[in-house]
């Protein structure tokens, strides 16, 4: 966990992140972006001193997720979003993830951990920042004029994106569009939606980036602002994980820790 914070320079463990069952020396891991009670089993069966998750699989960083969701109006008000605008447009999320905290069955997964004794872990906002900064860095990266089909193909030449079927998708507006002011909406829990992106685009930026948006979310842009040329960039939700993870998994390897990766984490190593 020390070395995830350290990563992006952190020094408090984010509400999504934990650790389940605890570990004195770990030299192995089994290490995926979703590790539940099938994995767990199975790195047990094998022998692995550890089970590193990148979702939240239950305890506290299920129930209560929501905390993190403050990352969401960080990020719209340093893209100038009145802060109150900003609380409405995440007010929705907040409540919805605090329900779904609140009804799921937190104790699933690390109860079977517990009973087999094997450690397991969680490491969900700061590999999830790793990512959001080097999609950060790219959009920096291009010229003043940049069209958004130029973004999309940047981004489509990192290597968890090159490596993954899922691709870089344009849900709202066209390739040939200015890029103009863009919002790195990535590394706040989840993505914000139709109310989140419509709280950016009202207040001057041209282009938000998620790495994952529902259909609904998607039409109900496409209604409000298809004539306008704001534009929304889906990078894929796990090949974007896997961009942190990666980094992540190298430092711990760099540590001596040998991991071997499942579940999404496979993804353009």
């Amino acid at each position: 966990m020390e070395i995830s914070l350290d990563l992006v320079g952190w020094d408090e463990v984010p509400a999504d992140s934990g650790i389940h069952v605890s570990a004195d020396d770990v030299e192995t891991a089994l290490v995926g972006i979703d590790l539940e009670s099938p994995e767990i089993q199975l790195a047990e069966r094998e022998g692995y001193d550890l089970v590193l998750a990148h979702h939240p699989p239950g305890g506290d960083p299920r129930v209560n997720f929501a905390p993190v969701l403050d990352k969401q109006v960080e990020f719209m008000t340093a893209h100038g979003v009145p802060e109150e605008r900003a609380e409405e447009a995440v007010a929705s999320l907040r409540l919805r993830m605090k329900h779904a905290g609140h009804s799921a069955n937190y104790r699933h997964d690390p109860s079977i951990a517990e009973h087999l004794d094997q450690p397991y872990m969680n490491v969900h906002l700061a590999p999830d920042e790793i990512g959001r900064r080097r999609f950060r860095e790219i959009a920096d990266g291009l010229d003043d004029d940049a069209s958004v089909g130029q973004f999309a193909d940047v981004l489509g030449e990192i290597p968890e994106i090159e490596e993954a079927i899922t691709n870089v998708e344009l849900r709202l507006g066209e390739r040939a569009n200015d890029l103009g002011e863009v919002a790195i909406h990535h590394a706040a829990g989840t993505n914000g939606g139709s109310e989140v992106a419509r709280a950016y685009f009202d207040n001057g930026v041209d282009t938000v980036l998620y790495i994952h948006i529902g259909a609904g979310d998607t039409a109900t842009l496409q209604e409000e602002y298809g004539d306008t040329e704001k534009n929304l960039i889906v990078t894929g939700h796990i090949a974007s994980d896997a961009i942190g993870m990666n980094e992540f998994i190298d430092a711990l390897e760099a540590e001596g820790l040998e991991c071997d990766t499942v579940s999404g984490c496979d993804i353009g190593r």
